[in-house]
């Protein structure tokens, strides 16, 4: 028991910081995406460097989801998913940032590594479109025939029929056909500042985690107190099972 305590507590101050929260949908639930303890990020970030799956290392600039399609072969071996677009773009940079020390040896760990900032940028996009619309009108003319009638309000030389002339008009309507775009392009990316990265993690911390912790916490107080193992033994049981966390791994 006092193993599993140690664990529990060890792989709860292990976990990769920085990384913002993500859920997926499995079988109709939504479920929070695991984050990766430190020791598994390293050896993902080592694993990338070591073997460049598709020259992703080459492409910096290459589209984010592309690199996570080139990666996912060596994620799935340390059970990461690639469509967690947060945690893929932060290994990618890591790789990058650290291939030299990595591939020399000189970067062993996690604490090794140069991380980038999470930041935040304000991106100016534009996009030029078409737009059919029908307008529909209603102009009372004065005339001798039809062919007259319809004759002033076609050649109209100086403006006095078209339809923004009637958009007050009872008679008047648009609508709206189909729209022809040339799709989104991006104007100018500023960088805004940085992201406090350790307050993404503690605000989206799992509320079981936090539970979990402080109960122990709590427990270990108890039995500090009490100096008998026998106390907190019957309390961390309890706890683990009303978080549904299996005694054994």
């Amino acid at each position: 028991m006092k193993g599993l305590i140690k664990h529990v507590l060890r792989e709860h101050s292990d976990v990769t910081p920085g990384v913002p929260i993500d859920h997926t949908w499995i079988k109709g639930k939504q479920i929070q995406r695991a984050i990766p303890s430190k020791t598994i990020f390293f050896k993902a970030v080592k694993q990338i460097v070591e073997t460049n799956p598709g020259n992703v290392l080459e492409y910096d600039d290459a589209n984010t989801e592309d690199r996570a399609y080139e990666m996912d072969s060596v994620l799935k071996l340390f059970g990461m998913d690639s469509n967690y677009f947060a945690l893929t773009n932060k290994i990618f940079w890591a790789a990058y940032d650290n291939r030299d020390s990595v591939s020399m040896g000189t970067a062993k760990s996690f604490d090794d590594l140069e991380l980038r900032q999470l930041n935040e940028y304000r991106v100016e996009c534009y996009e030029n479109a078409v737009e059919h619309v029908t307008y529909y009108w209603e102009p009372v003319v004065e005339a001798y025939s039809e062919d007259d009638a319809a004759s002033i309000v076609q050649m109209d030389d100086d403006g006095y029929y078209n339809h923004w002339e009637y958009d007050n008009d009872p008679s008047y309507d648009k609508e709206y056909g189909d729209t022809d775009s040339d799709g989104k392009e991006i104007e100018q990316v500023t960088l805004i500042g940085a992201v406090n990265e350790s307050r993404i993690i503690k605000e989206n911390e799992s509320p079981d985690e936090n539970e979990l912790v402080d109960g122990l916490r709590h427990i270990l107080d108890k039995q500090k107190e009490s100096h008998s193992e026998d106390v907190w033994y019957s309390d961390i049981t309890k706890l683990l099972k009303r978080l549904n966390i299996p005694l054994k791994g």
